[in-house]
């Protein structure tokens, strides 16, 4: 698995103190700006996240709450980037299904998992270059994430593969009732 916080350094030092809005295509500015998100907030829905929530103990730092991430992961193969909505290479769809925990393979590389990226080291306070969010197009939380872009085709191809979380039954607990 990649390590967001390294990927987000390493945007950060090709970036060189730009402003975030005259890197990246307008398009990706318009659909999640890079001023709604907050250091130590989830990506995905906002929500505060505890130091043990971004840096647990011997894993890989995230910058997403673990319901969010297991809903964006779990949601099955995506056939679509989820930063622009271009379909992606049948080789990375079918990295997804071996590794479907691994979010890089969501993205086009180059710019679109840049961007993605970016946005996550925003979460993790990597001091960034961002306009005021007043000279942005309004945004709202509530509208459809733009990594959301499963139910976004859904319409526009038959070929979208829903696969249903599988659930260990490794991981239940039986209790002992009282005789």
């Amino acid at each position: 698995m990649c390590n967001p916080k390294d990927e987000a350094v390493s945007v950060f030092n090709s970036v060189r103190g730009q402003n975030l809005e005259n890197v990246f295509p307008q398009s990706f500015i318009e659909n999640f700006p890079p001023s709604a998100v907050r250091q130590g907030h989830c990506l995905a829905c906002g929500r505060p996240l505890s130091h043990q929530e971004m840096y647990p103990a011997g894993k890989t730092p995230r910058y997403m709450c673990n319901s969010c991430y297991e809903k964006i992961a779990l949601c099955g193969p995506k056939q679509f980037c989820l930063t622009c909505g271009g379909a992606l290479p049948q080789g990375q769809i079918y990295s997804q299904m071996k590794n479907p925990r691994e979010l890089s393979y969501a993205f086009h590389p180059g710019v679109c998992k840049d961007y993605h990226f970016a946005l996550a080291g925003i979460v993790f306070g990597i001091p960034f270059r961002v306009s005021p969010a007043r000279l942005l197009p309004e945004y709202s939380r509530n509208a459809a994430l733009p990594w959301d872009t499963l139910s976004l085709h859904r319409s526009a191809s038959s070929k979208i593969i829903d696969v249903e979380p599988v659930r260990s039954l490794r991981h239940v607990k039986y209790l002992k009732l009282p005789e």
